[in-house]
């Protein structure tokens, strides 16, 4: 939650309960909003209308179940995911499997596929959506991943990309996602990624079969099959970390923050523990916060950990 919801709930629980009629700014307060949207406050109507902290265990079992809830949508997912495969796999296993359908061709030459990028790009009536490999191959030329074709800016195309840490040091890199940062294209990287791939308007999906100097790439226009990547994409993308929070550096006291509310300190102890305010202490959990991308504690600790920052 944000500091400003965390400093009410404290407040909360030494106060037992913040009447209405003498707290009238609570009524339309934007923490006290939060508080009861994720159970860590009701609001009591009957006799004495008041703001009512919930026990802090009942509390914590509701941001779990909320985990537990968001973690089992994903296994769904995932499972709808294999069955599609599992068709996939059963159509390729028929007598004709050999065939390749006209929903598909192959480019084995890089400068071909290169073209065809380009082209695909150009032809976005709706969204690109990319996931890029330290060693994706594709395209062999870097300035057919620059800056963005003419006119998809000011069509307002979407562009998500999702990249590994390793590639974002690569040369001049820094510089490409500045240029295509201004044109609201969107990044988040995840630590590791299998294979390479871009999807436009759900309607065509361009691989690499190779590295940058063979392979080409496949051109899958398959409704099944783009819509399987489509997921696959989704589903990387929903657990990846903004590109903000991937490539910042937290200062030395960030990361004495980070590192005692792993260990599940609270924000007065941490204070104690760092001889400074808890104020001070709050405004770096909301830095951190802002950095991860996240909105409460518990997803920052979770993303923390899953990114290595612990």
């Amino acid at each position: 939650m944000t500091g400003e919801a965390a400093a009410l709930y404290e407040r909360l629980l030494r106060a037992g309960e913040l009447r209405f009629a003498e707290h009238p700014d609570l009524r339309e307060s934007t923490p006290a909003s939060e508080l009861v949207k994720r159970g860590f406050a009701r609001e009591r109507h009957a006799g004495t209308a008041a703001l009512v902290p919930v026990g802090p265990a009942h509390a914590v079992d509701n941001a779990i179940f909320e985990i537990q809830r968001q973690i089992f949508e994903q296994y769904r997912t995932l499972l709808r995911l294999r069955e599609e495969t599992e068709r996939l796999q059963r159509r390729y296993l028929t007598p004709h499997h050999h065939t390749v359908p006209e929903s598909a061709m192959q480019l084995v030459d890089p400068a071909e596929a290169d073209a065809l990028c380009l082209q695909l790009r150009r032809s976005a009536r709706r969204e690109v959506a990319c996931i890029k490999t330290e060693h994706a191959g594709w395209p062999s030329d870097p300035a057919a991943a620059g800056p963005p074709p003419d006119g998809m800016t000011e069509r307002g195309i979407p562009y998500r990309t999702i990249f590994p840490r390793t590639l974002l040091e690569s040369p001049g890199m820094k510089q490409r996602l500045n240029d295509t940062n201004q044109a609201g294209w969107e990044y988040r990287v995840y630590p590791a990624l299998p294979a390479a791939m871009m999807i436009i308007d759900d309607a065509a999906a361009l691989l690499p079969l190779g590295s940058a100097s063979v392979g080409g790439a496949a051109l899958v226009r398959a409704p099944a099959i783009v819509a399987c990547l489509r997921a696959y994409f989704e589903l990387l993308w929903s657990r990846s970390v903004p590109l903000a929070g991937a490539a910042g550096t937290l200062s030395p006291e960030e990361g004495q923050v980070l590192r005692l509310v792993l260990i599940g300190m609270t924000d007065q102890a941490i204070a104690r523990h760092l001889g400074v305010s808890e104020r001070t202490v709050r405004r770096r959990i909301g830095t951190l916060m802002r950095v991860l991308g996240v909105d409460n504690r518990v997803t920052m600790a979770v993303t923390a950990t899953r990114e290595g920052w612990g």
